[in-house]
């Protein structure tokens, strides 16, 4: 999940109006905020759920860019009450408490929590139970995880080819494409950052996250 700062002010009566959606897509950069797959492919998430938070339908700030897949997975239950909140992309910088990483052994992804704060650790936990089903499957009868993982380790292992390029003569010919793939507008850009910030050989690419 990363941090996004909502610049977009749609005007609108419904949220289903593509004013709403034309906002999303500029705000979130096209990525899903819960797997950050950059898709066109996308439905407007309501962040706290319009049964239980009627008067928040048509708040642009709690409507959120989602993928299809992620839509279906995810739990109805989830912000329904305090007790299963989870962290706010909007106001949190998510990677600041959450830390991914692929783990090619086991072909999963692990997910874990870096930083304690009382006041978030239960959101945090329930973001991780959440991001553990949408990545791996756990407690989910959908599939989707799978096609998932695979995407992202097709995009991982691209952009370990870009760093081990930096590694050789060709150091200044990969510089840019190694910035761009660790920029918040890239797909699954979080995993990609986390290579970076876990190997001092890269820390030229540290003031770019």
């Amino acid at each position: 999940m990363i941090k996004i700062d909502r610049n977009e002010n749609p005007i609108f009566t419904n949220y289903d109006e593509d004013s709403v959606k034309h906002s999303l897509k500029i705000d979130f950069f096209k990525k899903c905020y819960l797997c950050e797959e950059v898709t066109r492919h996308f439905e407007v998430d309501h962040f706290y759920p319009q049964k239980y938070y009627p008067h928040l339908i048509n708040s642009y700030d709690n409507l959120f860019y989602i993928c299809q897949k992620c839509n279906k997975v995810k739990p109805k239950i989830i912000n329904t009450n305090s007790n299963n909140e989870i962290l706010n992309c909007c106001d949190i910088n998510v990677e600041n408490y959450i830390k991914l990483s692929l783990n090619i052994k086991k072909c999963k992804v692990d997910i874990e929590q870096i930083r304690q704060d009382k006041a978030l650790d239960n959101k945090i936990q329930e973001t991780i139970k959440l991001l553990d089903r949408i990545y791996n499957g756990t407690n989910s009868q959908s599939n989707s995880c799978e096609d998932l993982k695979q995407e992202i380790i097709t995009e991982i292992a691209n952009f370990k080819k870009l760093l081990g390029k930096y590694q050789t003569k060709l150091k200044n010919a990969v510089i840019d494409e190694i910035k761009e793939k660790l920029d918040i507008q890239s797909s699954y850009s979080t995993f990609k950052r986390w290579i970076v910030k876990d190997n001092k050989k890269f820390e030229l690419f540290q003031q770019y996250l």
